[in-house]
C-alpha cells in the first residue's frame, strides 16, 4: 500500500509484537473477555497509527530533501529507508530526518494531552485510548531520542558529529554508544523494564564487538589450478622483488 505517495509495508510480526507488548496493559485491571478484546483492538490501532505517523515524519522530510523513501513496520517497530536521488544529503539533514519522526509524534501527543485530561479517570475505552495515544507518542517519542545507535537519538548524534568532527566521527560514535547502551541497560533493569533492558543489553554486546573490531572472517580465494605439465616442468625461479616472495605476516 502507499501512504502520501510513499510505499508502506506492515508485516505480521509487527502486529504480533504489539499484541504481546499490550497484553499486560490491557489486562489491568482485570476485565472480562469481551472488554479485553475491545481494549486489545484499541491498543493495536493506537500503536499502528502512532508508528505510521512517526515514520511519516521521517519519510516526508527525507522526500523533501530529494530522497527516494519507503516505510516498513516489522517486529522491532518502524523503519524508514531513504536513498538520495537528486542531491546528497548532508549530515545535518540526516540528523533532522532522524529527529522528525519523534517530533511529529510529540506534536500529536501534545495535542491529545488536554483531551485526555478532560476525559477524567481512565474508566472508559475513550479515556484509555486517549491515554495510550499520549503515552505512545510522547513517552515512546522521548525514549526514541535516547542516544543509542539503533534509535533516532543515535542517528541524530551521528549526524551531528559527522558534521562537526568528520575525521573522528567513527571513534567518537563507537565509544559514546558503548557507554550509552550500558547506561540504558542498567537504567532499564533497575526500573524493571526487562524488554527494554534486554534490547539495551543486546546493543551493548554489539557495541563491544564493534569497538574490538570483531568482524566476520573472510575466506581466501582458492589458488589457481597448476599448469597441465606441472609434474614435468621445473618450477619458475622466484623473483626476489615480487611481493609474494616476501615473508608472511
Amino acid at each position: 500500500m502507499r501512504l502520501a505517495g510513499i510505499p508502506l509495508r506492515v508485516k505480521p510480526s509487527f502486529l504480533v509484537v504489539v499484541c504481546l507488548l499490550g497484553m499486560p496493559i490491557v489486562r489491568y485491571p482485570t476485565v472480562g473477555p469481551p472488554e479485553l478484546i475491545g481494549r486489545l483492538a484499541i491498543w493495536v490501532g493506537v500503536v499502528l497509527v502512532s508508528v505510521v505517523i512517526h515514520e511519516l515524519g521521517h519519510a516526508l522530510l527525507a522526500r523533501r530533501f530529494g530522497a527516494d523513501v519507503t516505510m516498513e513496520l516489522w517486529a522491532l517497530g518502524g523503519l524508514t529507508t531513504w536513498q538520495p536521488v537528486s542531491r546528497p544529503i548532508t549530515p545535518t539533514r540526516r540528523a533532522a530526518i532522524a529527529a522528525a519522526g519523534s517530533a511529529t509524534g510529540l506534536v500529536v501527543g501534545g495535542a491529545v494531552y488536554p483531551l485526555w485530561k478532560m476525559a477524567g479517570p481512565p474508566v472508559g475505552l475513550v479515556s484509555l485510548a486517549l491515554g495510550w495515544i499520549v503515552w505512545v507518542n510522547l513517552g515512546w517519542g522521548l525514549i526514541n531520542w535516547l542516544p543509542i545507535r539503533l534509535l533516532d537519538g543515535g542517528h541524530i548524534f551521528r549526524g551531528v558529529i559527522d558534521a562537526l568532527w568528520p575525521k573522528r566521527a567513527d571513534r567518537i560514535a563507537n565509544l559514546f554508544f558503548l557507554f550509552s547502551s550500558a547506561a540504558a541497560a542498567i537504567a532499564a533493569f533497575r526500573l524493571r523494564f526487562p524488554i527494554a533492558g534486554l534490547f539495551a543489553a543486546f546493543m551493548l554486546v554489539m557495541e563491544v564487538r564493534q569497538l574490538l573490531g570483531a568482524a566476520p572472517r573472510t575466506t581466501r580465494p582458492p589458488p589457481p589450478p597448476p599448469p597441465e605439465r606441472f609434474l614435468l616442468d621445473p618450477p619458475p625461479p622466484s623473483d626476489p622483488a615480487s611481493p609474494e616472495s616476501g615473508p608472511s605476516r
